[in-house]
């Protein structure tokens, strides 16, 4: 039935027909089940489908001129240098479109599976509100890349991306203001939790603890820090398993790319509270890390550099980049740590001293055991820096570093100018420029002459 199921809907998908129940291809078998929603928003692709282009627009990458100039003409050296467009006028935006599919899948859902046939009310609440915190992520990774920082004052002239609620493949429909796509992100998190099993059916399914998560999540990138600390630690209660990286070895010293013994993949990970995957997962492979990461670490005593990063080849000799390659694949989870971290930052905002406890149960799982101790006392102001250091070196590479400079920048608290040279020209990244936000592509432009293109 699964395989029938995606069958139906990439034929609705290429019909461009305003509802799936506009059109039934002859010898093929439309959802009609709960049992098929269900199946629907438990695909594969519906957690998967993250590009993770910010990852070249923000501060932890370097990327030498030699491999540069491989990648200046493509959306990658586009990015990392933050151009007027990253995409030639025939060229697919990834991050849009892939999404807007997800959105698309979330709303046929939503609309149909009141009516589907069969299921109990528990199941029916479950679907939906599994299609409900789906579609709230990438409204909100949309909203992340496309809008200016969540500011209370001008969110509602600040423009953001459209509002699509409806499956309608036909609509066209112009960008909404901020207010509006931060409120829907909000409502579809509001009284979810509770319709969401403890445990899920797969890692494809959502648990109870997701819906906490990105709420805690969205909560802490909306400036809602009360509600932020409190999703938070609602979702630790269902989840606070660490990973131990003393535990951690390599398979060969000499070829540390040759893998990590105890290290689990990131869909097996204890520390999961929602599974989230790219689709790019090489998307790294051209760029080492920034100097500026690299100063951050304690290269002799922080675990999560030597098991991250490598100086070495996969040959095991020494690499002809200036900084450390990233070691890993990507981990786009919403985990234990990220939860933590967004507590740490709450108490931090209030001064409370507690932040520091909860950075030092997080750290003990991750500093060599001979070398742990417990972070300085603090006070004050500098509570909170010492919290987001932590958060720049826990969270690297998984999804939110450029959310966090643009939000942090609009507060006065990330200051730096980003500079990027390219043979003869020079980018740059100021705190608060328009180059925060995505150019949205041409293609999508043309397709919709309502979208109006972000000031560059």
């Amino acid at each position: 039935m699964k395989r029938i199921c995606n069958i139906a809907l990439a034929i609705i998908l290429l019909c461009g027909c305003d509802s799936f129940l506009d059109v039934t291809p002859k010898g093929k078998l439309l959802p009609e089940k709960v049992q098929d929603f269900d199946e629907m928003i438990g695909d594969s692709r519906n957690p998967s489908s993250i590009n993770p282009l910010a990852e070249m627009c923000g501060d932890n990458l370097y990327m030498t001129e030699e491999r540069l100039t491989g990648k200046m003409m493509s959306e990658q050296g586009k990015a990392y240098t933050w151009q007027e467009e990253f995409y030639l006028p025939e060229e697919d935006d990834a991050t849009w479109n892939s999404a807007y599919e997800i959105i698309y899948t979330c709303n046929l859902v939503l609309q149909e599976t009141p009516k589907a046939k069969e299921g109990s009310d528990a199941d029916r609440a479950r679907v939906m509100a599994e299609a409900r915190v789906n579609r709230a992520f990438y409204y909100w990774y949309l909203h992340s890349c496309y809008a200016p920082a969540y500011a209370p004052e001008t969110a509602a002239a600040d423009l953001s991306v459209p509002l699509v609620l409806e499956p309608d493949l036909e609509a066209k429909v112009k960008r909404a203001t901020s207010d509006k796509v931060v409120t829907q992100i909000l409502e579809d998190l509001k009284n979810v939790a509770m319709d969401l099993p403890e445990e899920s059916i797969s890692v494809y399914h959502l648990p109870r603890m997701a819906a906490f998560g990105l709420a805690a999540r969205v909560n802490l990138f909306f400036g809602n820090y009360d509600a932020a600390l409190e999703n938070a630690e609602e979702a630790l209660k269902l989840n606070n398993k660490l990973v131990d990286y003393n535990t951690f070895s390599f398979k060969n010293e000499g070829k540390p790319s040759g893998g990590i013994n105890n290290r689990p993949i990131p869909r097996e990970s204890p520390e999961m509270i929602m599974y989230r995957s790219t689709s790019f997962q090489s998307i790294l492979s051209s760029c080492c890390m920034s100097p500026e990461l690299l100063d951050l670490f304690d290269t002799d005593a922080d675990l999560r550099y030597k098991f991250n990063f490598t100086v070495l080849d996969r040959s095991g000799k020494p690499i002809d980049e200036p900084y450390p390659l990233f070691l890993q694949e990507l981990d786009y989870n919403i985990g234990v740590p990220e939860m933590m971290l967004i507590k740490a930052e709450c108490l931090a905002r209030k001064k409370d001293p507690k932040a520091l406890n909860v950075l030092n149960e997080l750290r003990k799982k991750r500093i060599a055991t001979d070398k742990y101790t417990d972070l300085p006392e603090v006070n004050g102001d500098k509570l909170l820096g010492v919290v987001l250091e932590e958060r720049q070196r826990e969270l690297v590479y998984s999804g939110v570093r450029f959310f966090d400079m643009k939000r942090l920048a609009k507060e006065g608290i990330y200051t730096r100018t980003l500079t990027r040279q390219f043979k003869e020209t020079t980018y740059t990244l100021a705190p608060n420029s328009n180059r925060y936000m995505f150019p949205i592509a041409a293609k999508v432009r043309i397709l919709n002459n309502g979208i109006e293109q972000n000031p560059r």
